[in-house]
């Protein structure tokens, strides 16, 4: 059985600094697509009661860079800055999709909702992860009745335009604090809480429905990461309130690139879905994750030929892809990129012992 086990360090052939800024340096056609990650909701997602308004996506971006992911990733929605426009100050891609004052379909004579408007957006900014948290807006407008029903239909939608290795995340709302009358007077505080419990209850039903039925969704809990102490208004998150939600957004979208474990499907394109067999010929035991030239060693050149390999420039062995399979899943494909740049950049190999 094969102990997986980290090495840090490469050897004495190390990246220079010069092959290092060279990593993204391609010419723009031979670019492998970034993964496209929509942040969409509420005004808790637009980031309101921020100063600039951008909410838990700084932390969330920032952590990202921090660790090597954001050669990746690419923020989509049409709010925020151009995607190609740079904050300069905390240096954040800003597109989004949240909404302040929305609800999940309209309410007539109150709100506007996001499911009115999904398909359209779904289409004009094609995402492949969705990080979904919306309803709040519907508690504080007393809307209770169908709130299931109407986030169903907003579930399904998006799921039509999620690809197969792509993933919906449906997170939970946290608690309001109804003794703060900003927005409502309409609750007790005992009354808001049930609420937001039986909302939330109701997200956990409707995913866990998805998922048996192969759905590529899977459910967040930020109510698990906010307290009534982390507001600032009652409803908005305080600045220390939307860093915990971009580091726990950080986890979640980590989580996704690295292995998808909650990922309920595994059909892919046929350039991903070269599955590694035990009858395969002329694969070594010895497997050298990124090791894609097969040189025993990590460089640049195994970043280019991964990348043409998923462009359908380059053909590899049966041994190379497994070497490229970085996290494990016996498929090749963005997220394994990803990682390679990532590992390369922070000088650490990830090897397999060999079978004994």
């Amino acid at each position: 059985m094969k102990i997986r086990k980290l090495i840090s360090a490469l050897t004495a052939g190390a990246l220079t600094a010069c092959m290092i800024s060279s990593l993204t340096a391609f010419p723009e056609e031979e670019q492998v697509q970034k993964l496209r990650v929509m942040p969409l909701g509420d005004s808790i997602t637009d980031g309101f009661t921020q100063d600039p308004v951008n909410g838990y996506r700084v932390t969330l971006w920032n952590l990202l860079k921090e660790n090597g992911y954001t050669d990746g990733i690419d923020f989509v929605g049409p709010n925020g800055l151009d995607s190609t426009v740079w904050d300069s100050e905390n240096g954040s891609d800003m597109n989004h999709a949240g909404y302040s004052g929305y609800a999940i379909a309209d309410i007539p004579n109150q709100r506007s909702g996001i499911y009115n408007f999904s398909e359209w957006l779904m289409q004009e900014y094609p995402a492949d992860v969705v990080m979904l948290q919306i309803g709040t807006n519907d508690i504080l407008s007393s809307a209770l009745d169908g709130m299931d029903e109407r986030l169903e239909l907003l579930i399904d939608t998006i799921l039509t335009y999620i690809p197969e290795d792509g993933l919906l995340y449906v997170s939970t709302i946290p608690y309001m604090d109804a003794d703060v009358t900003n927005y409502t007077n309409a609750y007790t505080a005992e009354e808001m809480d049930k609420a937001v419990d039986d909302y939330n209850t109701q997200i956990r039903e409707i995913v866990s429905q998805k998922q048996a039925e192969g759905k590529p969704i899977a459910q967040a809990d930020i109510n698990s990461v906010l307290t009534k102490a982390d507001l600032l208004d009652g409803v908005h998150p305080s600045a220390e309130g939307y860093e915990k939600m971009g580091t726990y957004w950080y986890g979640k979208l980590t989580e996704f690139i690295d292995g998808k474990p909650e990922t309920p499907t595994e059909t892919e394109s046929e350039t991903e879905t070269q599955e590694i067999t035990e009858t395969e010929t002329d694969v070594t035991d010895t497997v050298i994750p990124g090791d894609i030239t097969e040189d025993d060693s990590l460089n640049l050149q195994d970043i280019i030929l991964l990348q043409k390999y998923l462009l359908g420039k380059e053909k590899i062995s049966p041994n190379a892809f497994r070497n490229a399979d970085i996290n494990y899943d016996n498929i090749v494909n963005i997220y394994d990129l990803i990682l390679l740049k990532k590992t390369i950049l922070q000088s650490r190999i990830v090897i397999d012992d060999p079978v004994v």
